[in-house]
C-alpha cells in the first residue's frame, strides 16, 4: 500500500524524481532519509483512515479494495500504520536485527565477511547473470542493509516497513525482527536491464553505471508513465552515473537510535491518481491458503506469477483458478546466490510441474540461455 501510494501520489505533492528516490528508499534500504521517514509518518495516518473507513477509501484511494479482509486483519494493519508514526515507544533497531541475522548466517566467517560478500557477488550473483551489480554497492548493502545510495542523501532513520512479527504492547510494540532477503539484494527487481544499452557498458569488469543507477532509470520511467500516461523518453540527466565511484554515503547515521520527534512534513492526504483499469484486491490470509477450494476463484485469473519460493506451496487444484489460455510465469532462481546445481534443480521442478499440468511453453528453451522467468500458456478454447 505504501509503495503504490508513492507511485500514485498527487504530482503537486511529489515530483517524479521525488517519487523515484522515495520509492527506492522505502523499497530497498534498512535506513532511510528523514524525508522518507516523514512521508511514512504522514502516510500512515492516511492509510489508517483508508483501511477503517470504506467511504473515505473510495474517495481517496479507489485502486485499493480490501472488502475480503477480516476485521482482525484490518486491526492488524491499523497497528502497523500506527507503528510507522514517531513516538518514544515505537523503537525499531533494524541495524541490530540486520547484524544479528548476518552473524547467524555467516557463523565463524563473520570476522571475514568482506571476503564472503565478494565471493557471493563474483562467484554466485555475477556468474548467475546479475552482472550489473557493482562490488562497492553490494558490499555496502550486505554490511549495512542500505542498497541505494546517492551523494546528496544520508540515511539515518529505521525503515519500519521491514518490521516482522509486529504486535501491540500497550503504548509500544514488540517485533520479532526484520523481514527480507539479506544475500541477493533488491537490485534484481529493477536494476539489471533497461532499454539503453549504454547503461550496461563495462570495462575490465567495472560498470559505467551501478545497479542503483539502472534502478533509478527504470523506476523513474514507471513513475513518469503512471503520472503522464504517455511513453517515457530517456534523458541522461535523469540518472546518476557512479559505476566506478566509491561513495562516502549511507554511513549508518544514528543506527542504534530512533527518531521520536514529530517530524513536520507535508500532509500526504490528497486523493491518489485515478487509474480506471486497475484495482488491487487484498485477500485475507485464510483465503490465500484456501484459494484453490473457493468457488469464487474458479477460472478467475488471466495471468499468474509464481515466485521461486512459492513453487512448493502450490496445492492440487490450484490450476482451477486459472482461465483457459491464461499466462503462467514462474520465477527461477537464476539471479540469486544459489549454486548452479540448485538453480538447475529448481528449473527442472518447474518444468515437471508444467508437464504434469499440460502447460504449453511460451519461453523458447531451444536457445542456450538461462532464464530468470519461464512462461507457459494454459491450453484453452482460444
Amino acid at each position: 500500500m505504501a509503495l503504490l501510494s508513492i507511485a500514485f501520489e498527487d504530482p503537486e505533492l511529489l515530483s517524479i524524481k521525488g517519487k523515484t528516490h522515495l520509492f527506492m528508499d522505502i523499497f530497498g534500504n534498512n535506513l532511510i532519509r528523514p524525508f522518507s521517514s516523514a512521508y511514512l509518518r504522514s502516510k500512515a495516518k492516511e492509510l489508517t483512515d483508508i483501511i477503517t473507513d470504506t467511504e473515505y477509501a473510495e474517495r481517496q484511494a479507489p485502486i485499493f479494495n480490501y472488502e475480503t479482509l477480516r476485521y482482525k486483519e484490518r486491526d492488524q494493519l491499523e497497528n502497523v500504520f500506527r507503528f510507522w508514526t514517531n513516538a518514544p515507544e515505537h523503537v525499531f533497531n533494524i541495524a541490530r536485527y540486520w547484524e544479528d541475522r548476518m552473524r547467524c548466517q555467516l557463523g565463524v566467517r563473520y570476522d571475514h565477511r568482506t571476503g564472503a560478500f565478494d565471493w557471493d557477488l563474483q562467484m554466485r550473483l555475477r556468474e548467475n547473470g546479475a552482472k550489473q551489480i557493482c562490488p562497492q554497492e553490494y558490499k555496502h548493502w550486505r554490511e549495512t542493509g542500505i542498497a541505494f545510495t546517492f551523494p546528496e542523501y544520508e540515511q539515518s532513520d529505521p525503515n519500519k516497513t521491514f518490521a516482522v512479527g509486529l504486535v501491540r504492547n500497550g503504548k509500544g510494540f514488540l517485533h520479532r525482527g526484520s523481514v527480507g532477503d539479506n544475500m541477493t539484494g533488491p537490485y534484481i527487481a529493477f536494476g539489471q536491464k533497461c532499454a539503453e544499452e549504454k547503461l550496461s557498458r563495462s570495462k575490465h569488469g567495472v560498470n559505467d553505471f551501478r545497479s542503483t543507477d539502472v534502478t533509478e532509470r527504470n523506476v523513474l520511467q514507471i513513475m513518469y508513465e503512471i503520472q503522464n500516461r504517455q511513453p517515457y523518453c530517456f534523458d541522461p540527466k535523469d540518472v546518476h552515473q557512479y559505476g566506478s565511484h566509491q561513495l562516502e554515503a549511507g554511513k549508518n547515521l544514528n543506527k542504534h537510535e530512533a527518531r521520536t520527534e514529530s517530524t513536520e512534513s507535508i500532509h500526504y492526504n490528497r486523493p491518489l491518481l485515478r487509474c480506471e483499469n486497475l484495482t488491487v484486491h487484498f485477500l485475507s490470509v485464510e483465503d490465500v491458503l484456501r484459494i484453490h477450494e473457493l468457488d469464487r476463484f474458479t477460472g478467475k485469473f488471466d495471468a499468474v506469477f509464481v515466485a521461486s519460493n512459492y513453487l512448493g506451496l502450490i496445492k492440487d487444484g490450484f490450476t482451477r483458478t486459472w482461465k483457459d489460455s491464461s499466462l503462467v510465469c514462474f520465477e527461477t532462481r537464476q539471479l540469486t546466490v544459489f549454486s548452479k546445481e540448485e538453480i538447475k534443480e529448481h528449473t527442472e521442478n518447474i518444468k515437471t510441474f508444467a508437464q504434469k499440468e499440460s502447460l504449453a511453453a511460451v519461453t523458447n528453451f531451444s536457445i542456450n540461455k538461462n532464464h530468470s522467468i519461464i512462461s507457459y500458456k494454459r491450453p484453452g478454447n482460444k
